[in-house]
């Protein structure tokens, strides 16, 4: 992993990070991680990369358990 998840969150555009935030809290992993993948950051986030953002943010966030 090149950068840490942090840095990588603040070069998403905003946009992103905003539908990011509403998948967390909706506990859509897969989902999260292909925006994240897809949102145009060069060099483009590997799955782990991507994965790893979604745990920072899962953390920030702290959505309630899903049932």
């Amino acid at each position: 992993m090149s950068e840490t998840p942090e840095a990588l969150w603040a070069k998403l555009p905003l946009e992103v990070q905003h539908e990011v935030d509403g998948l967390v809290t909706e506990h859509r992993t897969a989902s999260a991680v292909k925006t994240i993948r897809n949102s145009g950051v060069t060099p483009r986030p590997g799955i782990a990369e991507a994965q790893a953002v979604y745990q920072y943010r899962m953390s920030v966030l702290k959505p309630p358990p899903r049932f």
